[in-house]
């Protein structure tokens, strides 16, 4: 009986062991990185999609910015998407046996180019999912990267954030009301809210300049007209939203930059009204003494 228990461990010590020897054989090395580029070394992105416009960002003084086909400030995550690539890990294909157009790269989908070098981009293979690039001779298999990153719509490359960041807001302009700020710093309303406190003010503003959109669209809901919002900045600049929508988001649009900013639903009072508070003890004051105050005072 222990002959035979003993038998059985050894023989379990030497199936572990087969199969340690047999998984790390089959491991496979990491690929090489894409390109020879790094991250830190691109200042310029062109993204080309047939029939469309080319988009193009450029880095300078460590900002990226969209430069066509609108200039705005950029995403910064969006960017570090597409710096990813640069050393994304890869696995070069031996294509004698394959054409380009086969691997959709006779044309290509799309090219992307950082700084020099063009990344064509083709198909999908079906089994993982990845898919085939082609950097100057090599043709590669990649993960295949964010779409919305990629696309020919510029949206989301364009900053999340509603007002530059770091700016300074002198006069806000929404529907039905307008706060703005005088030489002391001090913030009032038109019409005046008497519950309305400086710092109910204050809040309201603050929340237009750490606002940020979940997405970004373009060629939607591309008003011009309509209830808008203006904000004056402290550089004297103007930038002026058209609201799309409240619900079931809310969506602002930016005529200027062609972009819609769309942002929750819940976003809409924090940025559109004063605080429901706020509003309510200012209607039952213009409504007059309650029936329990007026009774009290008999």
């Amino acid at each position: 009986m222990k002959r035979g228990l003993l038998n059985l461990i050894l023989l379990g010590v030497a199936a572990v062991l087969g199969l340690a020897v047999f998984l790390s054989q089959e491991k496979k090395e990491s690929g090489p990185p894409l390109t020879a580029l790094t991250p830190d070394t691109v200042t310029q992105i062109e993204i080309q999609h047939p029939g469309a416009n080319i988009v193009r960002l450029e880095k300078k003084d460590k900002h990226w910015r969209l430069v066509t086909p609108r200039a705005a400030l950029a995403d910064d995550f969006e960017i570090s998407a597409l710096l990813g690539l640069t050393d994304q890990e890869s696995e070069a294909l031996d294509t004698a046996s394959l054409t380009l157009s086969e691997l959709g790269l006779d044309p290509p989908s799309f090219s992307v180019r950082l700084n020099d070098t063009d990344i064509a981009f083709g198909g999908v293979e079906p089994l993982q999912y990845r898919r085939y690039v082609k950097v100057g001779e090599t043709v590669s298999l990649i993960e295949d990267p964010s779409g919305t990153t990629l696309d020919s719509d510029y949206a989301d490359l364009v900053a999340k954030q509603l007002l530059p960041e770091g700016s300074e807001i002198q006069r806000l302009e929404l529907p039905g009301l307008t706060l703005a700020k005088n030489a002391a710093g001090t913030w009032s309303s038109k019409p005046a809210h008497p519950k309305a406190s400086g710092d109910t003010l204050q809040k309201l503003v603050d929340g237009w300049k750490t606002a940020r959109s979940s997405w970004n669209e373009t060629g939607k809901d591309a008003r011009t007209k309509g209830e808008a919002v203006t904000v004056k900045l402290g550089d004297g600049t103007a930038l002026r939203f058209v609201i799309v929508e409240k619900d079931p988001q809310l969506k602002l649009h930016r005529p200027d930059l062609g972009v819609t900013f769309v942002l929750s639903k819940t976003q809409a009072d924090g940025l559109l009204n004063l605080p429901e508070a706020e509003k309510e003890e200012t209607k039952l004051e213009a409504a007059g003494p309650t029936v329990e105050s007026a009774t009290s005072k008999k």
